[in-house]
């Protein structure tokens, strides 16, 4: 049996067992993905716990992901460009760093036919997740950017008056389960674009988004950023490439869970 995992702080409502479990059930395969809840002060012994204990990959999460970017012996393009990396994994007695949100936000702009190029888009958020936002817009030759954030968490973003473009895109945690009624964009600037993406999964439909739709903008949530980062980190663990048909399958038997889920814990 292989292991591999989560690595975080705080890791109570992830759902990346759910998702990695699917995964091994479609593929036959009797593997374990454990919830490593790691506190500042034991981190840097990290690596040396995944060699004691057979530990083979981890995703990384909040507060981790910038904590392993000089410790690795490998670290790919994409999580250079990013500044951050969500995947730790050995091979060869050698420790890799990857990121795999980069391909979940990039699936989810190819998906819904975003075409970012000659766009305007306002980027909500400074922290990790809008580094890989970032740089997929930056790939896909987005030219027009600009970031808007709190100077600290209890202030608000002050957003110019001439603010408008075509998407805008919300990167914090602003409106997570549970604090499902919190938004840091008001209706008034959100019916100034055309486009909402919230990385947001729990609640599928943030207040940043309900009041996006009810403004017209078409609306998109995180949950196939989620679904597609997983994908590829499992590719990247296994070494293989899923066809499109058995990502096509696994999809949709990872979203009918999600869902489900949701609906048993009333979120």
């Amino acid at each position: 049996m292989r292991k591999f995992g989560l690595l975080g702080k705080k890791l109570s409502h992830s759902l990346s067992p759910l998702l990695h479990n699917t995964f091994f059930e479609d593929m036959g395969l009797k593997d374990e993905y454990k919830l490593y809840e790691v506190d500042e002060a034991e981190i840097n012994n990290f690596k040396n716990y995944m060699l004691e204990n057979s530990i083979e990959g981890v995703n990384i999460t909040v507060p981790y992901k910038k904590t392993f970017l000089d410790k690795l012996d490998y670290i790919s393009d994409e999580a250079k460009g990013i500044g951050a990396i969500n995947l730790l994994y050995i091979k060869d007695n050698k420790f890799y760093g990857d990121n795999t949100d980069y391909y979940g936000f990039k699936y989810t702009l190819t998906k819904n036919d975003i075409d970012v190029k000659n766009k305007k888009i306002a980027i909500i958020g400074k922290g990790g997740a809008s580094a890989s936002v970032y740089k997929v817009l930056k790939d896909m030759e987005a030219e027009d950017i600009t970031f808007y954030f709190r100077k600290n968490k209890l202030s608000k973003i002050e957003f110019p008056e001439n603010i408008g473009g075509d998407i805008i895109i919300n990167t914090t945690p602003v409106g997570m389960y549970p604090n499902v009624e919190d938004n840091l964009v008001s209706k008034e600037i959100l019916k100034k674009f055309k486009i909402a993406i919230d990385l947001i999964y729990n609640p599928l439909e943030t207040k940043f988004l309900k009041e996006a739709k009810e403004n017209g903008l078409k609306t998109i949530n995180g949950l196939d950023m989620l679904i597609e980062q997983a994908l590829k980190t499992d590719e990247i663990l296994y070494g293989i490439l899923l066809s499109t048909q058995l990502k096509k399958k696994i999809r949709k038997k990872i979203k009918k869970r999600v869902e489900e889920f949701y609906e048993n814990n009333g979120n």
